[in-house]
């Protein structure tokens, strides 16, 4: 296939037909509508590319899901190094991790033929999670009520479900999200009705594709073996494979529950970020910060040595993204380890201030406030 220089556009519907191509591969033994899908994403893809490509057939498109997705959106995306099957017909960590951001409506003016069977983040965009939360978020119009429910679907996306409930109603946070029982993919199957395993950043059940069990968003870093021999009490065992966690214990599955995986990324994994940033800096003196003021208007509202910075945390795969919904507050924020966003950034949004995290908790500081 030729070389093409693709605007952000191509690159979206691109990559969400090879997406919903590798899901559709990944399954094709359980699922005979597989084969079908395959050959229409290669039809969405023939499409993008144009008359001149419709030699392109579904087995050339399965060939480059198992390479680097430059293959087919070109060199310079944010997603150009992504590989989204395993040597096995899996799916990849990193499919999983891009997947909601890079999701596209491919059937505007009619019935999505596939919507019934394949996973809802293969499909359903970031506006239409965020819509569907955020209206039931801000139906009361009760700040308070707003800042506890955002914060519940932050720190509890996984638990027991009888257990969940009495903590939502502790916090004063509205049931706006589904919790659905935690998915074969995700469950140790052995000894009675399985076990699972929390993320230690954002808690969501990771990922068990023995012996291996990770996070599906890659930059929290969790990513374990299952060891050999189970526990006394026969739970089985987790070893790190990195420096960054300690083993979580096994959780038994009766009664466990969890969000969506959408409702999980485009709200969850960015809170994430957003509740670090406030611990960090309510460690300084002298400093107040109030969460998601006016329903969200912002994300952080940040009051130091008289002072007061709005800012906006984005945590994104693709910084145009960003900049094509251009944040309200005049300070933009993104996690340490989406740094190499900051040029790109800063030219797209020359009129605001980027940081990252620690840059913005440093200039907190300089401005006043001092270390507790």
């Amino acid at each position: 296939m030729h070389e093409f220089q693709s605007d952000h556009q191509t690159v979206r519907l691109v990559t969400s037909a090879a997406l919903r191509a590798a899901v559709a591969w990944s399954q094709r033994e359980n699922r005979t509508e597989a084969w079908r899908e395959v050959s229409r994403m290669t039809g969405v893809v023939m499409k993008v590319f144009g008359p001149a490509d419709t030699s392109f057939t579904p087995a050339m498109l399965i060939e480059k899901l198992y390479q680097p997705l430059s293959a087919l959106v070109g060199p310079s995306s944010p997603v150009s190094d992504v590989v989204l099957l395993d040597a096995d017909g899996s799916l990849s960590d990193a499919a999983v991790d891009i997947a909601c951001e890079y999701a596209e409506g491919l059937f505007p003016n009619s019935a999505d033929p596939s919507q019934d069977w394949l996973p809802s983040w293969t499909w359903q965009q970031q506006e239409q999670v965020e819509r569907a939360v955020y209206s039931g978020l801000i139906a009361s119009a009760d700040q308070r009520a707003y800042e506890a429910t955002r914060r519940f679907l932050i720190e509890h996306p996984a638990g027991d479900g009888r257990k969940l409930i009495e903590l939502r109603n502790k916090a004063g946070a509205r049931s706006v999200a589904k919790y659905d029982p935690i998915g074969s993919e995700r469950v140790w199957p052995g000894g009675g009705s399985g076990y699972w395993w929390p993320c230690p950043v954002c808690r969501w059940p990771m990922r068990v594709r023995p012996p291996m069990v990770s996070c599906d968003f890659r930059h929290h870093d969790a990513r374990f073996r299952l060891a050999d021999p189970t526990s006394p009490e026969g739970q089985p065992l987790l070893s790190s494979l990195t420096e960054s966690h300690r083993s979580p214990d096994a959780i038994a599955t009766d009664g466990s529950v969890c969000l969506e995986l959408s409702v999980w990324r485009h709200i969850t994994v960015p809170g994430i970020s957003e509740l670090a940033l406030e611990r960090d800096l309510q460690k300084i003196e002298d400093v107040q910060v109030g969460m998601w003021a006016g329903l969200d208007a912002i994300d952080l509202l940040v009051q130091v040595a008289g002072r007061k910075l709005e800012v906006d945390v984005k945590d994104q795969v693709d910084p145009f993204m960003i900049a094509a919904k251009p944040p309200t507050a005049a300070h933009v924020v993104v996690p340490d380890y989406r740094a190499a966003q900051l040029p790109v950034l800063r030219e797209l949004l020359a009129e605001k201030k980027i940081w990252t995290s620690s840059q913005f908790v440093k200039h907190v500081r300089a401005q006043g406030g001092q270390q507790r």
